[in-house]
């Protein structure tokens, strides 16, 4: 009864196995040919070299914002950091925060001007253009490795599908 018990949940979970690669081979196949290139989209040269330096923008303001996080946790743990300083570190990172959102700002809007509404669209919802939510990020926000890797990718849009979905 016990051995007759073990083959036919062996059975189960290699049908189980078998569907899940089934199905995983499948989701693949459909997501390549859902990719857009920014060629196909109407981006031009020129717009992509325009659209690639404010990704770089929006890069830079996310590893600031990383590194200026870390500055704040520290001095959240240490007690003899004066009233002062504090308040000075505070106002410096949110200045530096509104001068590179500002940038980031000018860029989107000149780049929009040049853009076709269809191309707009497509980088609205793949997030290059500001859509309102957050920027995605990779699994691991804090490992170096991550922002290296993704360093010289451009832009999301050329990235393969399965970094941008996670």
């Amino acid at each position: 009864m016990g051995k007759t018990r073990n083959i036919y949940s062996i059975l189960i979970l290699g049908c189980i196995v078998f569907c899940s690669i089934f199905a995983w081979a499948q989701k693949n196949s459909q997501t390549e040919k859902e990719k857009v290139s920014l060629a196909e989209i109407g981006v031009t040269p020129e717009q992509k070299t325009q659209i690639d330096a404010m990704w770089k923008l929006k890069l830079q303001k996310h590893r600031k914002a990383v590194k200026d996080l870390k500055t704040l946790n520290r001095y959240v743990k240490d007690t003899l950091i004066s009233e002062k300083e504090i308040r000075e570190t505070l106002e410096k990172f949110r200045r530096e925060r509104v001068e590179l959102q500002g940038q980031i700002d000018k860029a989107e809007e000149t780049l929009i001007k040049s853009l076709t509404p269809r191309a707009q669209l497509h980088l609205t919802v793949f997030g290059i253009l500001d859509n309102g939510l957050p920027r995605r990020t990779t699994k691991t926000q804090a490992g170096k490795e991550t922002g290296q890797k993704n360093s010289g990718l451009t832009t999301p849009v050329e990235q393969p599908q399965s970094n941008t979905s996670k």
